[in-house]
Order: structure tokens, then C-alpha cells, then sequence
């Protein structure tokens, strides 16, 4: 058979008269199942969902059975024509002779008598007759588009299906048997029969279910660090509640559904009612199960949302995902409270609507900036009122390895790496002792410094040693950063690059009222401006400890490491901008200090991941300090200590500091350690005097 005369054939045609059908068909479904949802809104989700899942099986029975009926009536009229030709033999003879392919009986000699009363319900006989002049040439080119559709979107499909096999089968690791035994217990909480795995991946950035013979739970890795746990026990309930409802079985018939009905917008709306529907009754299901505080849930799908925006990933229809449907309509519904479990409470009453309010807002915020980019550190679109700027003291890195220059090299280019990748404008602060001897480079370690200004990032200076300015004489001090303003000005010689920035080592300005204004009238006078920190930390202390454990290829020491500065980090986030908040009303424009160590670098995507998860863009040291936050006037002189100038301004003004969090016991007692052992050796006791001899006999 070639390609004109399929298009010829009565299988065509058949299928034509099939789709132009689906149209009024599908239509009709979804106007019935719109209305008799209006009329149910008031029902569980379960049901409406089911109602919704009806319609779709009718809307796939419907142009089946319609389709099955025309090709039953094709093969009864070919019988019926053939036993006509046998009875009018010299007519039939005629049109032979004339060349004549096609037969044309007379119309009072053959009815379509197949056509009974029984199908007048789909109108097949009489709305093909009304239109059949008019339609019938242009059914082939209807069904070749809808051939080509069809292939357009299983392709679709079987890349969806591609892309859920690699997520299943790449980059995963088992998580913490802590979890790992937590979802065994749910899976049986639920009476799950199934075998169901859970893994991490490095992949995907949302918890996804994939699969429904051997369904696999994949949990991003880093959700582990940056939702509650028990926030992530409420997605995990969500996630294994879709198996028990064996929910992705239905989603891969909705997906072949949306394959075949890809050109009506009704068929489209019904699997859109599908998809929310079996979010809300997943989540009613989820609170009746846990004992979980509906605030709990809401805040585990808004955290996920949001991760899932800022990493910009798009997962395939068929898979089913915690943040799936309209996640603003979810959230709000699982916040508001139930006829049968209200409470009389006022205060429980305002809490929840508080709890709305407030979630509603950060997601109409997350939403209204768009979900078609991804948020980076330079997206103007996101995080406008946030400012930060970065610097780093003191590069090149601090050498802790057997190895240092080689060490040291390969952590810079990793933070360079990392930078790049976060669009981050930092400002590396050199320590010239570590580059000079004060008046040759060491090439290794002044090419590290050549590494970070030509990957485009300012440099600025500190001390050539990094001391006190509190226990060092004015004049020392003074020549100690002349000294390293002369080795740092021939690396920037090179590219004829400005000097313009002094970071003051530990944070410390000075003995006295005095020292402090000439030291800053003496860098002014050389084109230099001190950097005011707003964000200072301990995380110094986390780096040697980390450090220590590299040497010793301690692995769990460092993954412990790890998740304790991260969470160190968020206090500190939390802890800086209350302080913005309580001095200025806002959130000022916010300079972070680090050390340019390997941890900071193994942690960059999970510690600064935070910070733009929280709305921040990352500014040079201009753009944030021209901030008027930092006109505040401050006074700290005359102790020897190095805090930030949050605490320098509230310390001015009277108030009281507020408690910093604290590093993490075990990290801390590492440090004490070296301290100890650096520590002077204590002098040793007197030597008793020598009792007098005995005289002699």
C-alpha cells in the first residue's frame, strides 16, 4: 500500500470522522465534570479527584467507541455495495468502461442501514451527512497532523521517561540509616506492600517518586541539610502516600491521554484538575497521618519550592514530585483549618492566619520574580532590598597541608571556581608576609594572588604580618602595612591596577581613639579606605578543624565538620539581620569576612545557596558600602578584641549585645587543642634545696 492510498483509505477516514468527534466529546466531558465539581467543591479532595480521573477514562472510552462504530459501518456498507454490484451487473460493466474507480449507486437504492436508532446518541449518520461535502478532503491532512502531534509529544514522553531512568540510576547513595530506618517505619505506618527504596541524589533538586512496579523515593542530598527533619518527614509521607494510591500508574495513562488529546484545551483542563486534585487529597491524607503541625508541611513544600527554583530545574510530566499542582492554593489550604477540627481558640485562629499571611507572601514573592531564570547572585530580579559583599583575608590561602604552595594553590583556584560560578564580586585581602620576604615574591605563592586578579576579582591589603593593632606602637603599624602595600602594588603594577582597600587583621582598630583617627587620616592620605564588617564569624575556627581532619583523611570527621558550619552559618545569617532589623528597620547592605580556606570552598554551594535562598545579591565592596548604614557612628577603641561593626554601633548607642551563637563544642575543643600545644611550656617547679651532710663521725 503506498502513502496515497492510505490517505485514501477508509482508515483515514475513519479517523477523521474520529477527532472531529473528540472535539464535541471531550468538550461535553469536561463542561459535565466542571459543573458537577462546582457542585462537589465542598467535598473531599479524594473524591473530586476520582471524578476527575473518571472523566479521563471517558474521554479515552468515548472516541474509542466512536472509532470502533465507523470502522463496524465501513465493513457493512462494503458488503452492502458488493451485493448491489452483483445485482446491477451492466451498470457495475458501464463505469468500468468509462475508467471510473468509484462506484455511485443511485441514493434511493442504498441507506445506510446500519445506522440505526440505537447510535443516534453520538449523531455519527447525521452529522457526517450535514458536513461530509465540506470535510471529507481535508480529513487526511487532519489525521497527518495529528500523526505528527502524536509523535512530537511521545518523544516528549520517552525523554521524560529517559531523564527519570538517569535520576534513578546516577550520582545516587544511600542516605543516614537514621533516615533510612525512619522510612522504613513510615512504610509500614502506611501498610505499604510494595519494596520501595530511598535514596539521595545529586541530581534532582526536589524529592521525586519514580516508577510504580519498583517505585524509588530520590531525595535531593543537599534537602537533608536545608529543610527541618521534620519537615522532610512530611514530604517523605507525601511521597510514599502517591505509591500506596498507586497515583504514578494514573499520571503515565494521564501523560498517554495529554499524547492523544494534545490539540483540545478541554483534555488539558482535566488533567490539570487531575494533578491538583491529587496534591490536596495527598495532602489532606498527610495531616490526617502525622501529628506534624500543619505550619510544619506548609513550610517543607514553600523550602522545596524554592530550592527547586533557585537550582532551575523543570522535572518530566511523569513524574510525580512533593511540590507538584499549584503549590499557593496548597499551602493555603493546608493552613486553614478543617469544619470538623476547628478550634475556638482565638489565638490558635490567629496564629494560622498569621502563618498564611506570611507564607503566602514569600511565594507570591518567589512566583512574581519568575520561574523561567535561574537565581544567581547577579539576578536583579530577585532579592532586591538584599546587598552583600564578600572579602576575603587573607590570601593566598593559609598553608595547613604537608604540602602548602601546592595546597594552597589548589584551594584558591577551587574558591576562584566557586566565585565565578555564584557571580560573586569578592575582594581578596593579601597578607605580604606570605608572598614576600619584603622585598622579593615567592613565585608560587605570589602567582596564587596573580590567580585571583586575573580571574577578575579586586585585591586589597592587610598587614604584611598579621598582628594587633592594639598591642603594636602606632608607628610599627603603620610601616607593617607599608610594607605590604609595597610587595601587593607590584602584582598590581603588572595590569596597572588601583590599591584601594586596608582590611584590619582580627578586626581590631586600634588601642586608642587617637591611633584609630591618625591610621585612618594616614590611609586616606594614600588613596586607601578601611572595610567596615558587618558579618564577622568564627568560621576560622571551623577551617583549622577541617583542615586537620583532611591531614588525617578523617571523612566523617569532615562531613561532620561540614554540616555543623553550614548550620553555624544560618544562625549567624539569622543572627546579623536581626540586628539590621532592630537598628535600622530594613536589611542594610551586609560585608561578610572569610579566609579563603577548603572548607569554605566544600561548602560554598550549601553556604551560599543559603544566602540566595534567602534573597541576597552579592555586590562589590563599593556598592555595599555606600550603604548609610555605615555613617553610623561608633566608638570601640581600647580593648583588645576585633568584632563587627553591628555590635561597634550598637555598643554606641547604649544597647545591649545581642548573644551570638555559638561554634559547635567539638569543632571549638580542636581548636583549644592547638592552642594548648602552641601554648609556652610552664616554668618548671624550683629544685628543693639540698638538705645539709651529716657531720662527720
Amino acid at each position: 500500500m503506498n502513502w496515497e492510498t492510505f490517505l485514501n483509505s477508509t482508515l483515514v477516514e475513519n479517523l477523521g470522522w474520529t477527532l472531529l468527534h473528540s472535539i464535541w466529546q471531550i468538550g461535553l466531558i469536561a463542561l459535565v465534570l466542571f459543573f458537577i465539581l462546582r457542585l462537589l467543591r465542598n467535598f473531599s479532595a479524594n473524591s473530586r479527584y476520582l471524578l476527575a480521573v473518571s472523566a479521563m477514562f471517558l474521554m479515552l472510552a468515548l472516541p474509542l467507541a466512536t472509532f470502533v462504530l465507523l470502522e463496524r459501518d465501513a465493513t457493512q456498507n462494503q458488503f452492502t455495495v458488493k451485493t448491489y454490484d452483483f445485482e446491477n451487473a451492466d451498470l457495475v460493466r458501464a463505469k468500468a468502461q468509462t475508467g471510473e474507480n468509484r462506484l455511485v449507486l443511485p441514493e434511493n437504492k442504498l441507506q445506510p442501514a446500519n445506522l440505526s436508532n440505537e447510535n443516534d446518541f453520538f449523531s455519527i449518520g447525521n452529522l457526517q451527512k450535514s458536513i461530509k461535502e465540506n470535510l471529507s478532503s481535508v480529513l487526511p491532512a487532519l489525521v497527518g497532523l495529528w500523526i505528527f502531534g502524536v509523535g512530537i509529544f511521545t518523544f516528549r514522553l520517552f525523554g521524560g521517561v529517559f531523564q527519570l531512568h538517569k535520576y534513578k540510576t546516577r550520582d545516587i547513595s544511600a542516605p543516614d540509616t537514621k533516615w533510612q530506618a525512619k522510612f522504613a517505619t513510615l512504610c509500614e505506618q502506611l501498610k505499604i506492600r510494595q519494596t520501595v527504596r530511598l535514596v539521595q541524589s545529586n541530581l534532582v533538586k526536589t524529592p521525586i517518586v519514580v516508577g510504580w512496579l519498583k517505585p524509588v523515593v530520590l531525595i535531593p542530598a543537599s534537602v537533608f541539610l536545608q529543610i527541618t527533619p521534620k519537615e522532610l518527614e512530611t514530604i517523605l509521607a507525601h511521597e510514599l502516600l502517591h505509591i500506596r494510591r498507586y497515583d504514578n500508574l494514573v499520571n503515565f495513562v494521564q501523560s498517554f491521554a495529554e499524547i492523544l488529546f494534545f490539540y483540545h484545551p478541554c483534555g488539558w483542563w482535566v488533567s490539570g484538575v487531575i494533578r491538583r486534585e491529587r496534591e490536596f487529597a495527598c495532602d489532606e491524607a498527610v495531616l490526617k497521618m502525622l501529628d506534624s503541625p500543619r505550619i510544619v508541611y506548609a513550610s517543607a513544600l514553600a523550602n522545596l519550592e524554592e530550592i527547586r527554583l533557585r537550582a532551575n530545574q523543570s522535572l518530566p510530566s511523569v513524574s510525580m514530585a512533593a511540590t507538584g499542582g499549584k503549590l499557593m492554593t496548597r499551602i493555603q489550604r493546608i493552613l486553614q483549618k478543617n469544619a470538623e477540627t476547628r478550634t475556638s481558640s482565638k489565638q490558635s485562629f490567629l496564629s494560622a492566619s498569621l502563618a498564611l499571611l506570611l507564607i503566602s507572601a514569600v511565594l507570591t514573592m518567589v512566583f512574581w520574580t519568575g520561574t523561567g531564570t535561574p537565581v544567581n547572585a547577579q539576578d536583579k530580579n530577585r532579592g532586591k532590598n538584599k546587598l552583600m559583599a564578600v572579602g576575603f583575608v587573607s590570601i593566598p590561602p593559609v598553608d595547613r597541608m604537608e604540602n602548602p604552595p601546592k595546597d594552597a594553590d589548589a584551594t584558591a583556584r577551587l574558591m576562584i571556581a566557586n566565585l565565578k560560578a555564584h557571580k560573586i564580586p569578592a575582594i581578596g585581602f593579601v597578607q605580604g608576609g606570605m608572598i614576600s620576604d619584603g622585598e622579593k615574591l615567592y613565585p608560587v605563592r605570589a602567582n596564587i594572588v596573580r590567580l585571583w586578579r586575573d580571574a577578575g576579582f579586586e585585591i586589597g591589603i592587610g598587614g604584611y604580618k598579621h598582628i594587633w593593632f592594639y598591642d603594636t606602637p602606632f608607628a610599627d603599624y603603620v610601616a607593617n602595612t607599608e610594607k605590604n602595600e609595597g610587595a601587593v602594588k607590584q602584582i598590581l603594577a603588572e595590569k596597572n591596577l588601583p590599591l584601594r582597600y586596608f582590611s584590619y587583621p582580627f578586626l581590631n582598630t586600634g588601642k586608642t581613639a587617637e591611633d584609630k583617627s591618625q591610621f585612618e587620616t594616614w590611609l586616606n592620605n594614600r588613596g586607601l579606605r578601611s572595610v567596615k564588617y558587618t558579618f564577622d564569624n568564627s568560621e576560622w575556627i571551623y577551617s583549622y578543624a577541617y583542615d586537620e581532619a583532611r591531614k588525617d583523611n578523617d571523612i566523617n570527621t569532615m562531613s561532620e565538620i561540614r554540616a555543623a558550619y553550614v548550620d553555624y552559618m544560618t544562625r549567624m545569617t539569622d543572627h546579623y539581620e536581626a540586628y539590621s532589623t532592630e537598628m535600622f528597620g530594613r536589611d542594610i547592605a551586609q560585608t561578610m569576612v572569610l579566609t579563603p580556606s577548603r572548607l569554605v570552598s566544600d561548602t560554598f554551594d550549601d553556604v551560599f545557596g543559603m544566602l540566595e535562598k534567602r534573597g541576597y545579591r552579592f555586590v562589590s565592596m563599593d556598592e555595599a558600602q555606600k550603604d548609610e548604614a555605615y555613617n553610623t557612628a561608633e566608638n570601640f577603641t581600647g580593648v583588645k578584641a576585633g568584632i563587627s561593626w553591628f555590635e561597634r554601633w550598637q555598643m554606641a548607642q547604649g544597647k545591649k549585645l545581642r548573644d551570638e551563637p555559638k561554634v559547635s563544642q567539638s569543632v571549638e575543643a580542636v581548636w583549644n587543642k592547638r592552642r594548648a600545644k602552641n601554648a609556652p611550656a610552664p616554668p618548671k617547679p624550683p629544685v628543693p634545696p639540698t638538705p645539709p651532710m651529716p657531720p662527720a663521725n
